[in-house]
């Protein structure tokens, strides 16, 4: 018995160094090369209409609107391009309007009071600059519009040739920019298209989305969403700014001016051919404006 398990455990031996032998070079091994974790960007640019392309802090004023009148308008195009790189998400633009600043664009005239019989008075004489105290009566302001209209003053004659006097409706630019509030702004948007496909802005086909219509200073440090860009793709902006009337009957609505009667009562018995006096406040926003920087941003994620 026990030579039988002695042959047995040889033979398992040999058998298990032959085994050895022949096996010992088969394996499986898998091998993961050339790994990486790369990280998306964003990459906006602002082009003007010409298609020149400008990046912060080289981006110029695509806005300078100088001798504007009521009702006028002034349109702008703008061209905002995605060249960023990730593709999980599609950002949004955006643009935000701030640091806003209002003051005189240039000088005013020089104030200048004038006597009953013509003579100017010197300026160390002229009355105090109170609104609402002048031409009420001599010596009397000459006729400076944005003046009367700003601090009181002779604003024209009725039918029978007598002065109407009007209080004044105070300075248009302060701490709290009022003309802001007169400043009409529309912007539309239109695209996206990618960068070898987009349009020239002014292509009759395009068709243009309506994103805002309002006062400037409702604008104002708040960011406007304008639309999705995809990477490689760029979008059109349509900007037009107009300046508005200052109502007379808003005026006192607000309680800056009483009402003398209906309407435009100031000038209530004033020749038909006199209605270039019915919206005499709008003189105060003479010779003033805003400076304010345009902000335009790309972000991964809707605010």
């Amino acid at each position: 018995m026990k030579r039988i398990i002695v042959s047995l455990m040889t033979i398992c031996l040999v058998g298990g160094l032959i085994g050895g032998g022949l096996f010992a070079d088969f394996s499986d091994i898998e091998t993961s090369r050339d790994n990486y974790f790369k990280i998306g960007s964003l990459d906006l640019k602002v082009s003007d209409y010409l298609g020149v392309e400008y990046q912060d802090p080289d981006v110029p004023a695509f806005i300078q609107y100088t001798d504007a009148w009521p009702c006028s308008d002034k349109s702008y195009y703008m061209d905002l391009e995605n060249w960023g790189q990730g593709s999980q998400f599609v950002p949004w633009a955006y643009i935000h309007f701030k640091n806003i600043e209002c003051g005189w664009v240039v000088p005013k005239n020089v104030y200048a009071w004038v006597n009953e019989d013509g003579t100017l008075v010197p300026e160390d004489q002229w009355p105090d600059l109170t609104p609402g105290t002048q031409g009420t009566d001599w010596p009397k302001p000459l006729n400076e519009p944005e003046y009367v209209a700003e601090l009181g003053g002779i604003a024209g004659e009725d039918v029978n040739g007598n002065e109407v006097i009007v209080p004044g409706v105070g300075l248009c630019f302060g701490e709290d920019c009022q003309l802001a509030e007169h400043i009409g702004v529309m912007i539309w948007v239109a695209g996206p298209w990618p960068h070898e496909e987009k349009p020239v802005y002014n292509d009759p086909t395009i068709e243009w989305t309506l994103v805002y219509n309002g006062k400037f200073d409702e604008l104002v440090c708040q960011q406007l969403e304008l639309r999705q860009i995809p990477n490689c793709n760029g979008i059109w902006i349509h900007m037009s700014l107009h300046l508005q009337d200052i109502d007379e009957d808003d005026l006192i609505a607000d309680g800056v001016l009483t009402d003398p009667g209906t309407g435009y009562g100031w000038f209530d018995d004033t020749i038909p051919a006199e209605f270039k006096w019915d919206h005499w406040p709008t003189n105060a926003l003479q010779k003033d404006g805003i400076h304010f920087d345009m902000a335009f941003e790309l972000l991964q994620n809707k605010a």
